[in-house]
């Protein structure tokens, strides 16, 4: 079971891009799906193994059952939505049945897999997986991209204008794979540093240094703020020591990351700054506003679950494709597994390391990626109602 739990962990995020990588780099970018949907078929079975030796009569009991109910009725609604389309012949840029694949995979499964196992008893298990996937990920990432590094392209898909025939990673990959996994890194070292052993603390150093190479060569604006977003927690739950240790961290870290950037050519902090100054509105901002617009014309229901293209924002597409209704749905889960692990980590400080992974996901989501490949965030939320929270709330509160 372990093992099961380890895989799932690691290929939820950084282990599945380093896949992705190695594909890449061997000349098969036009044959990724025949090896990313087998390995996403067979996570999804891991999955499904463990909901059914796992989930109990008993997680229907109380509130958690009550927003479990919630959550599958908000994907009911989005399945109906993409038969809908289907149905109608409205335009979508997959298949029909690439939306419940990847929904199913990446959001509904998670959720329902994170929410039914022991987490008390494979919380190590799957934080330790998350930190190896970043390393592996940001091994590999060093070896193949070394040379774009200090060429001080700024971004990595700014090669294309070097060389043309080059194929690289995603940038936005890189970049929130690096900043989850540098938040997951400080973590250890603000929080569990003393129980390690040398080889330990070599492992994370080694790990931070290869994740802030990622964080460099994916340079998304994004990730800049999930990262401070996870910083600001890692603070705001620390007692006193950890907090004068954290200033003292951050004090010389947080000048060599920028410094380091700088060096590097790395557009991260400068891109994000022009943002900030920018009067102009850009492509994806185009794209909110669409999504606003579609969900004024149809704010009970929502309208399409695509307006040509996601509009990388899952606030906004969660009203276009729901509306009113769907919103509410989500956004009480949303919210109640917020609550859930602020009230967890101030009795258990180990836990804040899951909001997180939610703070991360929650960024990363609201300026990339779609609802149905939310898998950062609804994996956490499922910890947020696991069975283990349950027990809790109903001796603490």
């Amino acid at each position: 079971m372990s093992k099961i739990v380890y895989l799932i962990s690691f290929f939820t995020f950084a282990g599945f891009y380093a896949v992705l990588a190695i594909l890449i780099s061997w000349g098969l970018t036009d044959f990724t799906r025949y090896i990313n949907v087998p390995l996403r078929l067979v996570t999804s079975f891991f999955m499904i193994y463990l909901i059914t030796r796992c989930f109990s009569k008993k997680s229907f009991v109380g509130y958690n059952g009550f927003f479990l109910i919630l959550f599958c009725f908000f994907w009911i609604l989005y399945l109906f939505k993409i038969i809908w389309h289907y149905g109608t012949g409205l335009e979508l840029n997959r298949q029909w049945y690439e939306y419940v694949f990847y929904a199913l995979n990446f959001s509904f499964l998670p959720f329902i897999t994170f929410f039914s196992i022991n987490f008390n008893k494979y919380k190590n298990v799957i934080l330790s997986a998350f930190l190896f996937s970043g390393f592996v990920m940001g091994l590999l990432s060093f070896y193949l991209y070394k040379d774009i590094l200090v060429m001080g392209i700024g971004r990595i898909s700014n090669i294309v204008y070097t060389d043309s025939d080059q194929s690289t990673l995603s940038p936005l990959a890189l970049s929130y794979a690096g900043s989850l996994t540098i938040s997951l890194c400080i973590y250890k070292f603000l929080y569990e540093g003393n129980s390690l052993s040398k080889i330990q603390l070599i492992y994370l150093f080694l790990n931070l240094v290869l994740s802030i190479i990622m964080f460099y060569l994916g340079a998304s604006r994004g990730s800049v703020v999930a990262l401070f977003l996870s910083i600001l927690v890692l603070f705001y739950y620390g007692g006193f020591k950890i907090k004068l240790n954290f200033l003292t961290f951050g004090l010389l870290f947080f000048p060599l990351l920028i410094f380091g950037s700088i060096k590097m050519g790395s557009s991260v902090f400068s891109r994000t700054t022009n943002t900030l100054e920018s009067d102009s509105i850009g492509v994806r901002e185009k794209l909110w506003l669409d999504a606003w617009n579609e969900f004024l014309n149809y704010p009970f229901l929502g309208g399409r679950i695509e307006i040509g293209f996601y509009p990388h924002n899952f606030i906004l597409e969660v009203l276009m494709a729901t509306g009113f209704i769907g919103f509410i749905l989500l956004f009480s889960i949303i919210l109640k597994g917020i609550i859930n692990l602020h009230r967890r980590t101030y009795y258990e400080i180990g836990y804040i390391w899951v909001l997180i992974v939610l703070s991360q996901g929650l960024v990363q989501y609201i300026f990339s990626g779609s609802i149905y490949l939310a898998i950062l965030m609804f994996l956490p939320l499922g910890i947020a109602f696991s069975r283990s929270f349950q027990i809790f709330n109903k001796f603490h509160f």
